[in-house]
C-alpha cells in the first residue's frame, strides 16, 4: 500500500523516462506597419484567438470536472461517516456487553448469532453457540490476529478506500489482504501443538455463520472457506522459490518510467517561465524608451 501512494510521487531522470516534455505554446503576432507614432508601437503584441465552438467545448469540461470532483467528495463522506459508524457501533458493544479479561486480551460475550471477531484487543464471541474445543481454537485465532496487529491493516485499508472508493483494484487489494491475513493466523494456528489440521478446518466449517460482522474487524470464519483449506494443505513455499519475487523489481521500475513524472521537466519549464518573463521585461522596457524618443521628437517637431 505504502508503494502505490509514494511511487508515482517518484520523479524518474529524463533520460529513462518515456514522457515528453510538453512543447511551449506558441503565440500569434501580428505585425503592423510601423509608423512615427507612438500607438503604432503598442499595436504589435501578441493575440490569441478562440473560436465560439472551442470556447464552449472548454466550458463543458470545466463543468464536467467539477461535477465529476463534487461526485469524489460525495463518496468520500459517505464512506466516511460509514467506517465512523462502524467504529462506534464497535465501542458501543464493548462498554455495553459482558467482559472477561484475559491477560492483555478482551473477551466480549455476545448474543447476537454472529461470526466471531476481533478489534484491538477485543474478541467478540457468543460462548453459548459452541463447544469447548471450538471456542479455544476460536480466542486462539483471535489472539494471534491481535498479536499480529491486523487490525492496524484492516484500519489503514479502510482509510484507503475512503479515498479510493472510485477504484475497482482497490476493493480488490482490501479483499486480498483479507485474505492474506487469515492465511498468515491460519498458518500461526497450525504452529501450535495443540492444534490439529483436521480438526481446525472442521472448526471452520462448523463456525459458519449467517451474519458476518463489520469490515473493520478481523473474522473467524470468512467467505474463503475452501481458499483457507487449500491453503493449509498445500506445500509451502521455501528460501529458494523467493526469488521470482525480485521480478517485480523491473516492472515497477517501468512503471515508473511510463508514467512519473520526469525530473527535468519541472526544472526545464521553470527556466523557461523565468526566460519568457525576462524577454517580456525587455520588449516592454524597450517600448518605453522608443515612446518616450518618439515622444520628444513629436514634442520638438510641434514647437
Amino acid at each position: 500500500m505504502v508503494l502505490a501512494f509514494t511511487l508515482p510521487l517518484v520523479p524518474v531522470p529524463h533520460q529513462l523516462s518515456f514522457r515528453k516534455i510538453p512543447a511551449e505554446a506558441s503565440h500569434t503576432i501580428i505585425h503592423s506597419p510601423v509608423k512615427n507614432t507612438a500607438s503604432a508601437i503598442i499595436k504589435e503584441q501578441p493575440v490569441e484567438t478562440t473560436t465560439p465552438e472551442e470556447t464552449k467545448q472548454l466550458i463543458n469540461v470545466e463543468v464536467l470536472l467539477q461535477v465529476l470532483i463534487y461526485l469524489y467528495w460525495f463518496g468520500v463522506i459517505i464512506f466516511g461517516l460509514n467506517f465512523l459508524m462502524q467504529a462506534v457501533i464497535l465501542l458501543v458493544r464493548t462498554n455495553s456487553k459482558s467482559v472477561i479479561q484475559d491477560g492483555k486480551f478482551r473477551i466480549v460475550e455476545i448474543t447476537e448469532d454472529k461470526a466471531p471477531c476481533s478489534f484491538g484487543s477485543s474478541i467478540f464471541i457468543n460462548p453459548e453457540k459452541y463447544e469447548w474445543e471450538t471456542y479455544n481454537q476460536i480466542l486462539l485465532h483471535e489472539k494471534i490476529h491481535i498479536e499480529q496487529k491486523h487490525t492496524i491493516d484492516l484500519l489503514l485499508a479502510e482509510i484507503a478506500l475512503i479515498f479510493q472508493w472510485f477504484n475497482p483494484f482497490a476493493w480488490q487489494w482490501r479483499k486480498a489482504l483479507e485474505t492474506n491475513l487469515e492465511f498468515l493466523t491460519d498458518d500461526q494456528m497450525l504452529r501450535h501443538d495443540t492444534v490439529e489440521k483436521e480438526s481446525y478446518q472442521f472448526s471452520l466449517l462448523k463456525v459458519a455463520a449467517p451474519q458476518f460482522p463489520l469490515s473493520l474487524t478481523t473474522n473467524y470464519n470468512q467467505s474463503l472457506l475452501k481458499k483457507r483449506i487449500i491453503m493449509m494443505n498445500s506445500k509451502k513455499s521455501n528460501v529458494h522459490t523467493t526469488w521470482k519475487y525480485f521480478f517485480l523489481i523491473p516492472l515497477l521500475v517501468l512503471f515508473a518510467c511510463l508514467f512519473n513524472q520526469p525530473a527535468a521537466q519541472s526544472q526545464n519549464l521553470h527556466s523557461n517561465t523565468e526566460s519568457k518573463q525576462s524577454n517580456h521585461t525587455g520588449r516592454n522596457e524597450n517600448r518605453r524608451k522608443l515612446v518616450c524618443r518618439y515622444q520628444k521628437q513629436y514634442c520638438r517637431n510641434y514647437f
